[in-house]
């Protein structure tokens, strides 16, 4: 089955699971036919999915590109939220895409690096390889989602560094 490259994971799971169902309902009604036709598995082929557990949601600025975090980000889309630090709190990003305006050279952010872009009221934060993710709404430890507006306004012009970093783990 094609996966487009914008689908998120809830779409994605309801599609599958009809797919899967009308394909179970058609191995029942061809039963002895799909048995006469059945091949074993050979186990030195088999793969196995990693267990999804907290540190997938961990952003590494320097070494995943935008596209890269806007996948995770898609492919968690409701179960967990992409996770980072900002002053030594925990920061979950609950809204994000990858940059779509090409901005002047002179704009290349380092990475985990960003600013408040006033005319999209969203931060740009610089990922691998000079890409950059817009981020509309996030959640910093101990507070209420906001928008990247409220961000600014709350945190960021009382702050120091203008970076995030590597999470702690800390659950937001």
């Amino acid at each position: 089955m094609p996966i487009r490259s914008d689908i998120y994971m809830p779409e994605l799971h309801s599609a599958l699971s009809h797919l899967g169902a009308d394909l179970l309902v058609d191995t029942v009604n061809n039963l002895d036919e799909r048995l006469l036709n059945a091949s074993p598995q050979n186990n030195a082929d088999a793969t196995y999915a990693p267990k999804i557990t907290s540190k997938i949601t961990e952003v590494r600025w320097s070494q995943q590109t935008s596209m890269e975090l806007f996948a995770r980000y898609r492919a968690l889309y409701g179960f967990k939220n992409l996770t980072t630090s900002f002053l030594g709190k925990a920061v979950q990003l609950l809204e994000l895409k990858p940059l779509e305006i090409q901005l002047p050279t002179s704009t290349v952010l380092a990475p985990g690096s960003f600013y408040f872009h006033r005319l999209r009221k969203s931060l740009m934060i610089g990922c691998a390889q000079e890409t950059q993710l817009e981020v509309l709404q996030l959640r910093v430890e101990g507070k209420k989602p906001m928008s990247a507006h409220d961000f600014n306004n709350g945190f960021l012009k009382r702050a120091q560094s203008l970076q995030f970093t590597q999470n702690k783990l800390v659950n937001c």
